[in-house]
């Protein structure tokens, strides 16, 4: 990494996540930094044609990133539904000249392809099929581009105005959609009022009353959209 690359920090110290950006730093100086980190779950990175961004995640993030992964588990587990958990794993290639680490991302239409494995290979494994972002106070839209050039199918985008499902289109871009491909019984819009309900209770009752709806209120849905009883 060359010193004489200019470092740009953008940070509401106190407030937001915060954020530095490495501009032309290229991907030795990417692979350099993902091993002085090691084995830390912080800072995220995303590495985009040559400039990595790192970020720090202030509390407000963490609720929010929190309250999506319990979501999609308990959707997950509630339907019986097959899945791998990834996490923040950091998904690369050097070809497509990206990397990136989801807030939370999951394997679940190929969840059967990476049973099993303790790593994944994206030239010859798939990527996750589910990426979603909580975003406080940085811009998602590098990240967006890496998941895009990664393929990875579908990626929700929640912040305190919406939550945003992109699906990935046969022309390799995404298109906003009203409906998860991964949960076709599932909108936006439900997703984005569970994780904005007012927090007058506990999160352990957020989670009991998630868990409530997923069993009285999905299970039958889904039932129904099968053609079979509720």
């Amino acid at each position: 990494m060359s010193t004489a690359t200019a470092i740009r920090e953008t940070t509401l110290v106190g407030e937001g996540d915060q954020c530095v950006e490495f501009p032309a730093i290229g991907w030795k100086g990417y692979l350099t930094l993902l091993r002085l980190r090691g084995e830390r779950s912080t800072p995220r990175m995303v590495y985009l044609d040559g400039t990595v961004w790192l970020m720090s995640p202030s509390f407000p993030h963490e609720r929010l990133k929190t309250r999506l992964d319990h979501f999609v588990t308990e959707v997950l587990v509630g339907l019986r539904i097959a899945y791998i958990p990834a996490a923040s794993t950091t998904f690369r290639r050097r070809g497509k000249k990206g990397g990136v680490e989801g807030d939370h991302t999951y394997y679940i239409a190929n969840e059967a392809r990476i049973r099993g494995k303790d790593k994944i290979d994206l030239r010859t494994d798939p990527p996750p099929d589910l990426a979603v972002e909580a975003v406080h106070s940085h811009d998602a839209g590098a990240a967006i581009e890496v998941y895009r050039r990664l393929r990875v199918p579908e990626v929700w985008i929640c912040d305190e105005a919406e939550l945003v499902i992109l699906i990935l289109q046969p022309n390799g871009r995404y298109a906003q959609a009203p409906t998860s491909a991964s949960f076709p019984f599932l909108t936006a819009a439900e997703v984005y009022d569970w994780m904005w309900r007012p927090q007058t209770v506990s999160e352990l009752e957020w989670v009991e009353q998630l868990r409530r709806w997923v069993l009285r209120t999905l299970r039958p849905r889904v039932r129904r959209q099968a053609g079979g009883p509720p």
